[in-house]
């Protein structure tokens, strides 16, 4: 490839040092898919006839072929990609292969080939994250009538409905799904950078706009800025690990959740592991990797700030570097989207109700306070002193070692005066939920509500 200009080899050392192909093969479709739209081009201002179009066409077809069935022969002194794929399509059909180069660069190539890949990897990502909510939103059917505790600073605060709980996750993921939509729509359908050459553009009356693939919606508006323009990536591998802190966060509560301390859930045997030592143990393996594996989509997303923040313009090889951050954290992702759905399947998350309810009996957090203190306010007591005597009936109900549910009449008077019997009806953490009928409440009627749009909106996506 660099005969002309040098008269010596590369290293082997540096061959192998430089070589990008045993990984950014996984670029060979959008390649080919780029380089047809290319050689169209090519073909309609006259640098290849028609037979020569033909030719490459035929080419890629072969190609391709050989590529899919693992009979294609990557090599390592070819560099990339795109050499490799160049050099076997040259050996299929001579000096038309040699001419489809005509004008282009490998560095508005493969910002062409990187940017179409992330593009197809965030539909990927859309509808693994779509599936997940699916799985989510039935788990949250079968709980509504379910309540758990509420924990704030991982202490108990308020009661709500299991179901609730599930949907602020649904929530967590319809902003990631939201955000995959933005970039998919900013950084990868606009703004084709094939066409810009090396540089400064290219030298052949090319029409740019010819050139989108049905893909893109518009051309670049400067060859320097498109050439080594890696914003596409960043933002993909910013939403990867957005939607990995969620998911680590969701993994942190079912690993809580399964404890013998908790036991709100059993996680299935698919998705859980023994320990070799210990036979009784069941190991959260899945929501552990996930969590862990949030660490490392995390560090590719600095790793690749890291290497564009001090580029000069325009395409410079530390660009190499972008690729492997972006295909494994985009991997990574995709992964744990899928075994979270698998944690998530009516097989795999079993709610233990029993278990629940014997934790809310034992009356610990003593969660019923709050019901006391609204039903001060409707009595006309100012919330500041509510909040006030509610303070010191949990004081007292602590100090003799007792649960709200066992409060008398005269428990309440010791306390306060305004503190009267009727109140004993108000102690019970259903009703203390079903106080809850704002539109983002944990209320019955709200939850239901709620359920029923997720599920339209679930299924108009779906469409």
């Amino acid at each position: 490839m660099w005969a002309g200009r040098f008269s010596g080899k590369p290293d082997k050392l540096m061959q192998e040092f430089s070589q990008s192909v045993s990984f950014d093969q996984r670029l060979w479709k959008e390649d080919i898919q780029g380089s047809l739209a290319y050689a169209a081009e090519l073909q309609r201002i006259g640098i290849l006839s028609e037979k020569e179009l033909a030719d490459i066409r035929g080419g890629f077809e072969t190609i391709t072929k050989e590529i899919e069935s693992g009979k294609f022969e990557w090599k390592v002194e070819l560099e990339d990609v795109h050499m490799n794929i160049e050099s076997r399509l040259t050996e299929l059909i001579g000096d038309a292969g040699k001419k489809l180069h005509t004008g282009r660069s490998r560095n508005d190539q493969v910002a062409t080939d990187f940017k179409l890949w992330c593009h197809f990897r965030t539909e990927e990502l859309h509808g693994a994250v779509r599936d997940l909510m699916t799985s989510l939103h039935a788990r949250a059917e079968d709980s509504v009538d379910v309540i758990i505790p509420a924990y704030t600073h991982l202490q108990r605060a308020m009661p709500v409905r299991m179901a609730h709980h599930l949907l602020a996750y649904f929530s967590m993921l319809a902003h990631d799904e939201n955000f995959l939509d933005e970039i998919s729509r900013w950084d990868t359908k606009f703004d084709l950078p094939l066409g810009s050459g090396a540089c400064s553009g290219n030298s052949f009356p090319v029409d740019t706009k010819n050139l989108f693939m049905g893909v893109f919606e518009s051309t670049a508006r400067n060859s320097m800025e498109a050439v080594s323009n890696r914003d596409f990536a960043l933002n993909l591998v910013f939403g990867c690990s957005k939607i990995m802190s969620h998911l680590s966060r969701i993994s942190e509560d079912l690993i809580l959740w399964s404890t013998s301390e908790f036991g709100f859930v059993t996680l299935g045997d698919a998705v859980t592991t023994g320990s070799s030592i210990m036979p009784q143990k069941r190991n959260p393996d899945a929501c552990e990797l996930i969590r862990g594996k949030t660490g490392r989509v995390v560090g590719h997303l600095m790793a690749l700030f890291t290497t564009l923040k001090g580029l000069p313009m325009t395409y410079n090889r530390d660009l190499q570097e972008d690729k492997e951050a972006v295909f494994d954290a985009t991997d990574q992702t995709l992964a744990c989207l899928r075994v979270m759905a698998l944690v998530f399947s009516n097989e795999n998350f079993q709610v233990n109700r029993e278990r629940i309810q014997q934790q809310l009996d034992s009356g610990l957090g003593y969660m019923e306070a709050m019901n006391v203190a609204d039903w001060l306010v409707l009595q006309g007591v100012p919330f500041r002193d509510g909040h006030d005597i509610t303070g010191r009936l949990v004081k007292y109900v602590e100090s003799k070692g007792m649960r709200f549910a066992d409060l008398t009449a005269e428990d309440l008077k010791a306390v306060d005066e305004r503190l009267k019997p009727e109140l004993l009806n108000e102690l019970s953490l259903e009703a203390l939920v079903e106080r809850k009928q704002v539109y983002a409440g944990t209320a019955r009627k709200q939850v239901e509500a709620r359920l029923k749009e997720l599920k339209d909106w679930l299924g108009n996506e779906k469409d």
